[in-house]
């Protein structure tokens, strides 16, 4: 994959396949989320990766992604599970594998719109989902990461936004 993966501690990861295959070693479930935060004229996206490894806590590895500000909700949550969904893909060796949905079923909030419509894709791909209040890879986890580590470009520098996004 072409994104640049780090782990917590801010260790680069050369290669996200070989980190989740060491980490799978012994069968261990793979968790993919992504949250999204809106900064300026950008969004920013983060994807985590977690492989748990219980009683001895787990690994974490994410990646970061700035474009220009998306303004709709679905567009938002859509960005955020195929993001997920492109990662999950990679992961052939992971039999175990569970994409997380930042959306809530409660109907007061407004990602329960699109909750069916987000878990068909996640399904459609052969994958278990995963959405709040049971999404903790991509409610607590990449938002930790996205509002933590790691803030938007400074000194004038603009990030490299995707082709079609203003």
């Amino acid at each position: 994959m072409r994104t640049k993966w780090k782990t917590l501690d801010g260790t680069h990861i050369p290669d996200i396949l070989e980190f989740v295959r060491v980490a799978c070693r012994a069968g261990q479930p793979v968790h993919v989320g992504t949250d999204s935060l809106q900064t300026g004229r950008y969004t920013q996206f983060v994807t985590v990766v977690v492989v748990l490894n219980p009683p001895h806590g787990g690994r974490v590895a994410y990646c970061r992604d700035v474009v220009g500000r998306i303004v709709s909700l679905r567009e938002r949550l859509m960005s955020e599970v195929w993001r997920s969904l492109e990662v999950a893909m990679t992961f052939s060796q992971a039999t175990d594998l569970t994409v997380h949905i930042d959306a809530n079923a409660q109907e007061r909030h407004m990602s329960s719109r699109y909750l069916q419509e987000l878990v068909g894709m996640v399904v459609g791909q052969g994958f278990k989902a995963v959405w709040k209040p049971n999404s903790w890879a991509a409610t607590t986890c990449a938002d930790h990461v996205v509002r933590t580590k790691g803030k938007m470009p400074g000194n004038g520098v603009q990030p490299a936004l995707k082709a079609g996004v203003a």
